[in-house]
Order: structure tokens, then C-alpha cells, then sequence
């Protein structure tokens, strides 16, 4: 897997001497010396932990490696979490390359296990033990006893469909024309009407909301990607 980087924010390079930047761009960091009895000489251990900002000098985008080697830093601690969790994504999805399908079937394992999980204690968020809302074909409103993500419930629902997002883009570069199942279809409208139906979407951001729409059967994985990326710049 590529190292990706965060490209919102840049950090500083450090300068304690064990920088060494590759071609003008890669930054590497000396991790240790590994001496080689066989060659009876000693060799650097770097890792990649960035690259240069070309409109910044003596700063870089960092890596997943350089906050794990740098904790103390400038980015905010909610932009790195969110970054690290979007790298564990994109490793998960990296081990079952091989079989594309394994991805969304695994976010709909995570969506039942939340639903299912009372053993450690923790109430359930409201969106997912509510009556699943149906929404009028004309007006787009919700009836039922549907009730918002709000809160602890809202971040979980996030978190879900930032998987089904993943999985979908990682799909659609594999599978752009292939129409994506019923099943699928119908679970992860699940995640859509929470999010459709929560206050940060009807609120201040209640221009976006009008191009929110549930996926359709007979869509291809392409299709579907480009209409969860409105839903992707709903606030978190």
C-alpha cells in the first residue's frame, strides 16, 4: 500500500539530523543502525515519514509513520484521528484486495454487529435501533417513528458510511460499470437516511440536503460513489 499523506496541513521537518529527503520530495527519518556481521559494516534504518512542501520551506505533508514517531505536534488531535482512521481503512482494504466484494460485505458485518451489541453495556445510538423511516417519493420528507442521529449516535453513522465510502471508491476503481447488488443497495440506504435525516443536514447546511439522494437499484459502483460524495462534505 502507497504511504498516504495528510495534505490539509504541513508540519515542520525536523532538524535533529536524522532527516535525509530523497529526490527533493520524500522525507525519510534514521530509525536505528544495523550492524551486518556478514558484511562487518553497519547500515541506516529510515523511514518515510513525509513529503516536502514546495511552497513552504523547511516544512512537509506528514505521513501515518511520522506521527507515530513525532505524538507531540502542531496538526489538531481531531484532522489526525481522522487521518489515522482513514489510513486503518485503506490498510483493511489493501488485505482483501483480492476480493473487492469482502469490503462492503464487512461494513455490513460492522452495521449488524452495532445493532446487535448490548453485551457491553452501551445503549445503542437512536438511528440504530429506530423503525426504519420511509421517505415520500415527491417531497423528500420522512415519516415514521425515524428519529436523528444526534451526538455519540451521529459520530458512529459517520463512521460507518466513511466505510461504505472507501469500500465503494476502492470498488468503483476496480468495477466502474458493474452494477452493485439490491442487498447492498438497501443496506447502505440505511446509513444514507440517518445521515439524510440528521440535524447537520437540515440545519445550517440545509442548501446541500436537496441533492442528497438514496441509492437506486440498477445503479453501477461509479454511479454510486458520485452520490455519496455530497453526503461525504456533510459536517462531522
Amino acid at each position: 500500500m502507497s504511504n498516504p499523506i495528510l495534505k490539509e496541513m504541513t508540519v515542520p521537518i525536523p532538524e535533529d539530523g536524522s532527516v535525509v529527503i530523497r529526490n527533493g520530495k520524500r522525507v525519510e527519518y534514521q530509525l536505528e543502525r544495523v550492524y551486518s556481521p556478514e558484511t562487518k559494516d553497519s547500515r541506516v534504518k529510515r523511514q518515510a515519514i513525509g513529503k516536502v512542501d514546495p511552497m513552504q520551506e523547511g516544512r512537509m505533508f506528514p505521513n501515518e509513520a511520522y506521527f507515530e514517531l513525532f505524538p507531540d505536534n502542531e496538526v489538531p488531535e481531531e484532522v489526525r484521528d481522522e487521518f489515522l482512521r482513514e489510513c486503518a481503512i485503506k490498510r483493511d482494504m489493501e488485505v482483501i484486495r483480492r476480493n473487492p466484494e469482502e469490503i462492503v460485505d464487512q461494513v455490513i458485518r460492522g452495521m449488524d454487529q452495532i445493532r446487535n451489541d448490548t453485551s457491553s453495556g452501551l445503549r445503542p445510538p437512536a438511528w440504530a435501533t429506530a423503525r426504519t423511516p420511509t421517505e415520500n417519493e415527491h417531497t423528500g420528507s420522512f415519516s415514521g417513528r425515524f428519529v436523528p442521529p444526534q451526538g455519540e449516535g451521529y459520530t458512529v453513522v459517520r463512521r460507518v458510511f466513511d466505510e461504505i465510502y472507501y469500500a465503494i471508491e476502492e470498488l468503483a476503481g476496480k468495477f466502474p460499470n458493474e452494477v452493485i447488488d439490491p442487498f447492498k443497495v438497501e443496506r447502505i440506504n440505511e446509513v444514507l437516511k440517518a445521515l439524510k435525516g440528521a440535524p447537520h443536514s437540515t440545519g445550517s447546511d440545509k442548501g446541500i440536503s436537496e441533492y442528497l439522494r438514496l441509492i437506486e437499484e440498477g445503479l453501477t459502483y461509479s454511479d454510486v460513489l458520485l452520490m455519496l460524495k455530497w453526503y461525504k462534505v456533510l459536517p462531522r
